[in-house]
């Protein structure tokens, strides 16, 4: 007899978040599940902010067309923070604390299924597109999903303020997937899965904007204790099992996925009008002269915030460019950052507004997959010195185009990269602008760059739908089944360091 399917809950508020990192992941997740035909996906739609009157679902009876309207405006909250309210300022000030209470008392969210048929576009557009393909539109066209009238700031403050997880009715559901610990109370018989992305909060404290996300890191952990958590990386699991050694047993790894939406992309004559419409003016500066023609450069990708290291990275820059190797190779070598401002970003961009003033770093925003698998394409090199990751996916969508790639030296990334990225020490700028010297301008650089290249494509081959959506499949067999899942752990390669000539055969 056939095995019935896994029936899956997918929590996908994080996908509003954002163009990467965890935003991605929760994209990328929901279309390996979707796509296995041993799942029965449902995916949990709930917005970011709770809205000031909270939400009332229409009743099952009522008509489509009141259900509908009553989940459109639902819909319209997912990018819309606490909307304004008309009425006197001490008036407000009661309403918002009469609803912040009513959020801490709030014990049972309200499940309702979407209806998709006439629902779907704005899902689409909410929550998948900025990594998901056209090609994937029936994955949620015809996907199922339902709406929570809950919000994630009403699961904050609950978890901050030591209250009981919000119970969710989930009697029809094998599983339910968090992406980070998020604490629920779930129904007999379904287990829940956590999502664990990194351990940075705890272990690189300062890069944090504030206290109150390293105490959520810790409480929310602490209160998903009896939950399973699957991580994105040995490292990463190694790390919260060393700082909570209770979850040895209740902890996997299988690797993110990748987008199918990075290839080599010839079309170098966009690169300048990529440039000209996807310029940041986050930093307040503008470069005193104008782009005459398609420049060589260096690219990085990320939210700027601290543990990206962008300021060791515009150092290293500086560095370099005063060197004779690329005075002589690469005389008008740029530096491309492609990404928004995160958190304690201020020192960074003051940091960047010189060379942007001086075009030698030009910040981009807002760049979609499509312009961004150009970027990576014609690029020079991918130079990644984060100080800490959970995974990173940029270095990978690098090597995705063809694009060699310099690392930091941390375990992460020799986890993820292997033998396919060329490592520096993101503490040590001459370190960083050592790697690119070697990559770019040394003598053995073409060889260094064609040997990178076609370790990358095999190293890609790691992270695609299907290696990873089998590795999922058999880990909620083996839950289901009672088993211990295995963690599945790519071999170690030795990988190149920077300034050595000896490399990995």
């Amino acid at each position: 007899m056939k095995a019935r399917k896994q029936r899956v809950l997918l929590d996908l508020s994080m996908g509003l978040l954002g163009y990467c990192g965890i935003a991605q992941d929760v994209r990328l997740l929901y279309k390996t599940l979707a796509s296995s035909p041993d799942v029965e996906l449902t995916g949990m739609i709930y917005p970011p902010f709770s809205r000031t009157f909270g939400h009332r679902f229409a009743r099952s009876t009522s008509p489509q067309a009141d259900r509908i309207a009553n989940q459109a405006c639902f819909l319209w909250s997912l990018n819309e923070g606490p909307p304004a309210l008309p009425y006197p300022r001490p008036v407000r000030m009661l309403m918002k604390a009469a609803h912040a209470a009513s959020r801490m008392t709030k014990r049972k969210a309200q499940l309702e299924p979407l209806i998709a048929s006439k629902l779907w576009p704005t899902v689409w557009r909410s929550m998948f597109r900025q990594t998901l393909s056209a090609s994937d539109i029936p994955l949620v066209e015809n996907g199922q999903f339902v709406l929570a009238n809950m919000s994630a700031d009403t699961i904050f403050m609950r978890v901050m303020g030591l209250r009981r997880p919000i119970q969710l009715d989930t009697s029809n559901y094998d599983f339910v997937i968090t992406q980070t610990a998020r604490p629920f109370t779930v129904s007999p018989g379904t287990q829940h899965i956590v999502r664990y992305h990194d351990m940075i909060p705890i272990t690189q404290p300062d890069t944090m904007s504030r206290t109150m996300d390293i105490e959520w890191h810790h409480r929310s952990i602490r209160q998903c204790r009896d939950s399973f958590f699957v991580c994105n990386s040995e490292p990463t699991r190694e790390n919260l099992v060393d700082v909570y050694p209770e979850l040895m047993d209740r902890a996997a790894t299988v690797p993110y996925m990748l987008s199918n939406e990075y290839w080599p992309d010839g079309s170098a004559s966009q690169v300048r009008s990529i440039i000209s419409m996807r310029r940041s003016t986050a930093s307040g500066v503008t470069p005193r002269r104008s782009l005459k023609k398609t420049p060589r450069y260096l690219m990085c990708v990320s939210t700027i915030e601290p543990r990206k290291n962008f300021t060791g990275l515009v150092q290293a820059f500086n560095i370099l460019r005063a060197r004779q190797s690329i005075n002589r190779t690469a005389p008008d070598l740029k530096l491309i950052i492609v990404g928004g401002p995160g958190w304690k970003f201020e020192p960074i961009l003051h940091a960047m507004r010189e060379p942007i003033a001086a075009g030698h770093v030009i910040h981009l925003e807002k760049v979609t997959s499509e312009e961004l698998r150009v970027l990576y394409t014609h690029a020079e090199a991918f130079v990644f010195p984060s100080n800490a990751e959970g995974f990173g996916f940029p270095p990978l969508e690098a090597m995705q185009c063809d694009l060699p790639v310099i690392a930091s030296d941390i375990a992460e990334h020799r986890w993820v990269l292997g033998d396919a990225a060329l490592y520096c020490n993101s503490y040590d700028v001459n370190s960083i602008a050592d790697a690119v010297e070697q990559l770019v301008a040394s003598e053995e650089a073409p060889a260094l760059r064609r040997e990178l290249i076609a370790r990358g494509r095999r190293r890609v081959e790691r992270y695609t739908l299907d290696r990873c959506r089998d590795q999922w499949i058999d880990l909620l067999e083996r839950l289901r089944s009672g088993e211990r899942p295995l963690a599945s752990v790519p071999p170690a390669t030795t990988p190149f360091v920077s300034g050595s000539k000896e490399r990995a055969a």
